[in-house]
Parts: structure tokens; C-alpha cells; sequence
């Protein structure tokens, strides 16, 4: 089920959506974060958005909301929703599609956007927003001159919600786009990738910048010396930080076919990195890509070839196994590593059946926990595919790590969006916790 909290502009729709969705452990969307660059160009100018201009806002949120259902997954969205056609637009049958509309005055409100400066919309504007809005007759209608809390409550009445708990915990969020978490020295390490930024963050929640780049960071991994080594992956290079200095490591540029992606770095020092293979985003063909090693004398080699979009990798306890992840194949395949680090005896570890995993992590018995994006979920599966759990997070999972004081914790990285453009605008990537 989608419950979208509309009304006018300051009449408490993320708050109350917030307080309903924490209530009922569903996943919280902003529906302001979606509108694009020129509408809040707009509206900070206190110019009055018209039909034309919510249109691409609204095909976004009703995207959103058809993958939403085709997941099975349930959410709470804010959206404005002011016109019977654009709640038109938005519904998709009364039974997986419900409005609750706040109602105040003008006044009322006013008093509550004049609270609120930094907001993108202009205290000017709202008197355009009670022209434009037309009343539901099919939705929940709540007088917002009550607690929100209240709100929510009444909701989950109405509606026969049940309460609940998020399977996980967000341990950061408005981040853009968190991949590659590892665990050291009792911190989660991690790059924002489109903030072009590798971050740490401790148990607390607080966070710090190690490293800027001038590129996509993509993933991480330290030498036996010390040194972090962290991938830039439009360049194809590996580079090494030192004295708070990012310098080249590896070039892999004459070796992958396109932007690399994940890293491991094995305890002996020897890296394996993913490439992409061709233009994911610029809409090219699919095309198989190469896996790269770079010996402990930081000369790369070809480790694989013939993998469809090699991602996320994980060393079995013993370091006789490489996992990769083959994300638009669908698979996890291992190779023997041999003592030289080369790869030997491909074979298909696990078959996923249409979910696309990024990143990997084994646990403690060896299973392997799988980022699939495209399921919203996180698997735990065993050699072999058998899938022995499922857990939901908040966001979409891109990556995950265990680790912890105990090592008792499921680091994950989510999102609502693979694509750049919103990834930079939303930021509405997260850090989540899962205990295991």
C-alpha cells in the first residue's frame, strides 16, 4: 500500500508522514525531493508552478510509486496532490493507492511557513497553492490544528495499520550515494560517490571527510602498509592515500573496457577490480568486462574477462575463493586464486534468479550477503542460490559489509536512485544497520 499525506504547502505533510511511516516501519518518501531543478528554480523565485511544470514531478512520483507495488512495498509518500488530476495520475486502485489530506486555514499556515525561511518555497506563493487546490472526496481528512503525532495515530486508526519496526536502523542518511562500506579500526569507511568524497563514520553517527576527489569514488581497500587505497572510476585508476594526499597507485586505463567500479585488496596487498564494461548510464548495449588484478608491484594484469558488469567481491576465510558478483547476469561466480593471485576454475557459485546483486559480503559461516537493488532487498544466500533471508531496508541496498565491535552488525548503504542527476539532487542515500 502507497499512503500519500497531501495538501498545501506547510500544512505538516512530512512531518506527519515521517511520524506514520516510523510508526508503521514503512519507508518515507519526500515527494518535494523529486521535482525537478527548473520547478525549484521557480518556486525560490516565488514564481507559481503551473500544470505543465508538475508534469514531469508527477510521472516521477508515479514511477515511483508502480515499483513501490511491483515490490510488494509498502510506503508513505508527502505529495502536494493539490488538482483531482493529478491524484488522478497517482492512483492506481483505492485498495493500493490512499490519500489523507491535512486541512488547515490559510492563516493558520502561514504563520507555520513564515517558521520555516530556508525552505525552497516561497511564503508568497501559498495563496497560489489554495487557488490550485481542489478538495479530495476520497481521502482521509484530518484538521492539522492537532499534534502531529496525533495525526499519525489517527491515521493508523482509520486505516487499520499495524504497527511495526523497520527491520533496520539508519545509522546516516542525506548522503547522495553511499557504495564500497568497509569495516576498520571500529569505523565504517565508505564512499559518497557522487559527492566525490570517501567518508568515515563511528557507531555514533558521526561522520568525517577523509579524502575529496576529482572524480567518482569507487571502492575501497588498504595495503598491508597502512595506506588507503580507493578506486577513480571514470579515470580508471587506483589511487593511494598518504599524508592526506591522494596520489596514483595503479593505472588500469589500457585494461578496463570502461569505468571501474568495486575493489578488493586481500591481505597480502593484491587488488581485484571491477569495470563496468560500457556506458550503463549513456544508454550503450550491454557489453562483458574484465576483471583487473594489480600485484603487490602495483603493475595490473587481467585476472577475468567475459563477465557481465563485475562488481562486488568477497574472499572466502582461507583466501582460496573469489566471489564475484555479476550484476546484470544475475550470479555470483568463484574462482580458485592461486598462490601467484591469478584466477583458476570459474564456476557458478549461485544463480539469483533475476536479482541483480552489487555489492557482497560473507558472514561468519560463509554465507553471502547480497545487495540487490533491483529486489529492494538484501539476500542471504548460500553457495548453491538457496536463499535462506530476506531483509528489507529503507532505501534501495547498493552495498553492505559486516562487521561491528563483534563483528555482529550488517553495515548497509541504500538509496532511492541509481541515477546521478538524482542521487545529487535527492540526496536521500543512507547508512543502515541490521544486527545480526
Amino acid at each position: 500500500m502507497i499512503i500519500i499525506v497531501m495538501g498545501v504547502s506547510g500544512s505538516g505533510k512530512s512531518t506527519v508522514g515521517r511520524l506514520l511511516a516510523e510508526k508503521t516501519g514503512w519507508r518515507f518518501i519526500e515527494g518535494d525531493h523529486y521535482h525537478p531543478a527548473e520547478n525549484r528554480v521557480k518556486m525560490a523565485a516565488a514564481e507559481p508552478l503551473n500544470d505543465q511544470d508538475r508534469q514531469p514531478w508527477l510521472t516521477s512520483l508515479a514511477n515511483l510509486i508502480d515499483r513501490h507495488l511491483q515490490m510488494d512495498r509498502s510506503a508513505v509518500l508527502s505529495c502536494s496532490a493539490l488538482k483531482q488530476v493529478y491524484r488522478d495520475q497517482l492512483m492506481r486502485s483505492p485498495e493500493a493507492v490512499r490519500f489523507v489530506y491535512l486541512e488547515g486555514s490559510y492563516e493558520l499556515i502561514l504563520s507555520r511557513l513564515k517558521q520555516r525561511p530556508d525552505h525552497f518555497m516561497r511564503v508568497e506563493l501559498l495563496q497560489s497553492q489554495f487557488d490550485d487546490l481542489e478538495t479530495p472526496s476520497n481521502a482521509l481528512t484530518l484538521p492539522i490544528d492537532q499534534p502531529a503525532d496525533t495525526i499519525a495515530d489517527q491515521i493508523m486508526k482509520h486505516m487499520q495499520l499495524t504497527p511495526g519496526n523497520a527491520e533496520t536502523e539508519v545509522l546516516l542518511e542525506q548522503l547522495m550515494f553511499p557504495e564500497a562500506p568497509r569495516w576498520r579500526d571500529n569505523q565504517l569507511w565508505f564512499t559518497d560517490q557522487h559527492a566525490q568524497q570517501v567518508v568515515r563514520v563511528n557507531l555514533q553517527g558521526e561522520s568525517h571527510v577523509v579524502a575529496e576527489l576529482d572524480d567518482l569514488p569507487g571502492g575501497l581497500g588498504w595495503l598491508p602498509d597502512g595506506r588507503l587505497l580507493v578506486v577513480s572510476m571514470t579515470k580508471r585508476r587506483i589511487l593511494a592515500l598518504s599524508d592526506h594526499k591522494l596520489a596514483l597507485y595503479a593505472d588500469l586505463y589500457e585494461l578496463a573496457s570502461f569505468h571501474c567500479n568495486d575493489l578488493l585488496v586481500d591481505p597480502l596487498g593484491r587488488c581485484y577490480a571491477g569495470n563496468f564494461g560500457y556506458d550503463l548510464h549513456g544508454g550503450e548495449a550491454q557489453a562483458p568486462a574484465e576483471l583487473i588484478l594489480v600485484n603487490r608491484d602495483a603493475k595490473p594484469q587481467l585476472a577475468a574477462e567475459q563477465l557481465i558488469f563485475p562488481n562486488g567481491c568477497a574472499l572466502s576465510q582461507d583466501g582460496k575463493t573469489l566471489l564475484v558478483a555479476e550484476t546484470f547476469a544475475s550470479r555470483i561466480t568463484a574462482f580458485t586464486v592461486s598462490t601467484d593471485g591469478s584466477l583458476t576454475q570459474r564456476r557458478l557459485w549461485a544463480d539469483l534468479n533475476g536479482a541483480y546483486p552489487d555489492g557482497i559480503a560473507l558472514d561468519s559461516q560463509q554465507n553471502l550477503w547480497v545487495a540487490a537493488p533491483n529486489r529492494s532487498r538484501l539476500l542471504l544466500v548460500k553457495e548453491g542460490g538457496e536463499i535462506v533471508r530476506e531483509v528489507m531496508p529503507v532505501g534501495d541496498p547498493y552495498a553492505c559489509m559486516v562487521g561491528g565491535a563483534e563483528n555482529d552488525t550488517l553495515f548497509i548503504t541504500s538509496s532511492e536512485t541509481d541515477n546521478p542527476e538524482e542521487a545529487r539532487r535527492l540526496r536521500s542515500g543512507r547508512i543502515e544497520t541490521l544486527k545480526l
